[in-house]
């Protein structure tokens, strides 16, 4: 049986960390994920913050 699509929704929400990581453009996949904890996807999330932060600095420039 499928999930509703609130149910898909609301843990797309929970596990925002998890999916940014995989959606964003620094190649990290599904697999990658699966092997990192929870410390290693708060870690990546904040290097993605930085990356994207300097793209838009050097973006002005």
């Amino acid at each position: 049986m499928t999930i509703s699509k609130q149910e898909a929704k609301r843990r797309a929400r929970e596990r925002w960390p998890y999916w940014r990581l995989l959606l964003s453009d620094i190649n990290i996949s599904y697999s990658d994920l699966n092997s990192m904890d929870d410390d290693d996807i708060a870690e990546a999330n904040a290097a993605l913050d930085i990356h994207i932060e300097q793209q838009k600095e050097n973006q002005k420039k």
